[in-house]
């Protein structure tokens, strides 16, 4: 799986597939399944479309490079959707805050975006990326979420310390999104095997769901999705106390059936000239990815 995995990584980051890529018009066409177009209209046509089938929305801005552009465009967005904002999540990589220039700076550029945000009754999510960041992205969110405490931190429960994290978190009643996380962790720090992945994130949905907390489920796979029910239903959360979070592209219909039973299922929506190094560093950093993308494909449950 290494060695196929290292494969991977080395094609989709290939610089003459990159500028190939960016040239195809069948590769753009294919790779618009998966995010919403380079533009703000893009991602505000597609808004409208999703929301007339029920679903909440979570906008995650892929810059060309890790540029000070996310926060204007994500404050421009808002604009853009005006009334239609209410509700809405933005998804934020620290690097694309400043995290990896400096502290001050991303805590500036976070509050900033919350409170922007809170004016159009959004919120805003804070992503994890590399292992080695881990510690500086909690930090930054505990550090925001002091002032606006509807800020949100995604948690890799593939991350050893992540059922711990789940448990501070969970006494602080925070917005937390839980997820099998994408980017490659050091084996002194990582849960492996997609077994032992997924009852790493069943046991962080439980910590979670018992307490006052706000879970963010972020998977696609059924199983997890039937036992996440269960664990709310058994700890009296309804709609507006947790929700499913999935990409978009990946299992619509399921979307769909979610909000038809009374659940909250939110899109997590990319746009931005970055599409072809989002996909890639998907691919690449897990590349299971390519399979569900494929699947995706063929069956649009």
């Amino acid at each position: 799986m290494r060695r196929s995995g290292n494969v991977v990584t080395r094609l989709v980051r290939s610089r003459p597939l990159r500028q190939a890529a960016r040239d195809s018009v069948a590769v753009r066409e294919l790779a618009q399944q998966w995010f919403a177009g380079e533009l703000i209209t893009d991602a505000v046509f597609l808004a409208e479309k999703l929301r007339r089938q029920g679903l909440s929305l979570s906008f995650h801005h892929l810059p060309a490079s890790d540029e000070p552009t996310t926060v204007t465009q994500l404050s421009s967005l808002l604009k853009a959707l005006g009334p239609d904002a209410d509700g809405v999540e933005l998804s934020v990589k620290p690097s694309t805050i400043g995290l990896r220039e400096s502290t001050n700076k991303a805590a500036g550029n976070l509050r900033a975006l919350a409170t922007t945000a809170e004016e159009y009754g959004a919120v805003v999510t804070l992503e994890m990326q590399r292992p080695e960041e881990y510690q500086a992205t909690l930090d930054l969110f505990r550090t925001v979420r002091a002032e606006h405490p509807r800020c949100g931190i995604t948690i890799p429960v593939n991350v050893m310390r992540a059922e711990a994290d789940c448990r501070d978190l969970a006494d602080e009643g925070a917005r937390v999104r839980v997820c099998i996380g994408s980017y490659p962790t050091p084996k002194d720090m990582a849960i492996t095997g997609e077994h032992n992945k997924s009852r790493a994130l069943v046991r962080c949905l439980r910590i979670l769901m018992e307490s006052p907390a706000y879970p963010m489920v972020a998977s696609h796979d059924p199983r997890i999705i039937a036992i996440a029910q269960d664990l709310a239903q058994t700890n009296g959360k309804g709609r507006d106390d947790f929700e499913f979070q999935m990409l978009l592209g990946v299992r619509p219909l399921e979307q769909r059936r979610l909000v038809d039973i009374g659940l909250t299922a939110r899109t997590y929506i990319p746009f931005g000239p970055g599409w072809y190094e989002y996909l890639a560093m998907r691919i690449a950093a897990r590349p299971r990815t390519l399979l569900s993308y494929g699947r995706a494909i063929l069956d649009k449950r």
